[in-house]
């Protein structure tokens, strides 16, 4: 008969995000995990399998936080020009508020283990599609209603912005000032004009 778990595997879960988050997936012990989880080796282990199964859980996690926020932004009747300046002006926001200067736990996890690691690269690869796909129908809809200029694809345009995007979560590890993001978001949103 298998065991009860007595932890909320939800909240650990979190804790495991946080703590990779911020050390990121080399720098993390199983003894770090162990410390800040509050569970043994053997509840780890039982319930993830490895400290590797275990980033990819906080990582498909922080996806699905990251995510939320746009996607009611999304679903709401907000012209398509307002949701893509809302989003940005989110993610800068976020970004600067952040006192631990953390960055993008998909962008750290894309720089320290994409290149050799393929579940993670799948992972990183799948979300850069799906944001382009939903900036891309976004633009294409702001191209239908004359916010924006047809000059260029939509699909260009989209994987312009996830760069842009990107570009923002690494310089925002840094001690860049919210006015200079402000600029970059400008610019941005003119590359639709």
């Amino acid at each position: 008969m298998a065991r009860k778990k007595n932890f909320d595997e939800q909240e650990v879960l979190d804790k495991a995000l946080q703590l990779f988050w911020r050390k990121g997936y080399h720098a993390t012990s199983i003894q770090d995990l162990v410390d800040e989880l509050g569970i043994n080796r053997a509840s780890m282990y039982d319930t993830w399998g490895d400290k590797h199964r275990l980033y990819l859980a906080a990582l498909k996690r922080y996806r699905q936080y990251a995510s939320s926020w746009f996607l009611e932004e999304i679903r709401s009747e907000k012209p398509a020009r307002q949701i893509i300046e809302n989003f940005l002006k989110h993610l800068v926001n976020d970004m600067i508020a952040d006192a631990d200067r953390k960055g993008c736990f998909v962008v750290n996890s894309t720089t320290e283990l994409a290149t050799m690691d393929k579940e993670v690269q799948a992972m990183v690869e799948e979300n850069r599609r799906t944001v382009e796909q939903v900036l891309a129908e976004l633009i294409k809809e702001g191209q239908a209603s004359g916010q924006f200029s047809s000059a260029h694809s939509p699909e260009s345009l989209a994987r312009f912005i996830f760069s842009v995007i990107s570009g923002i979560r690494v310089v925002c590890k840094t001690q860049i000032s919210n006015r200079e993001l402000q600029e970059v978001i400008d610019i941005t949103l003119s590359a639709l004009d």
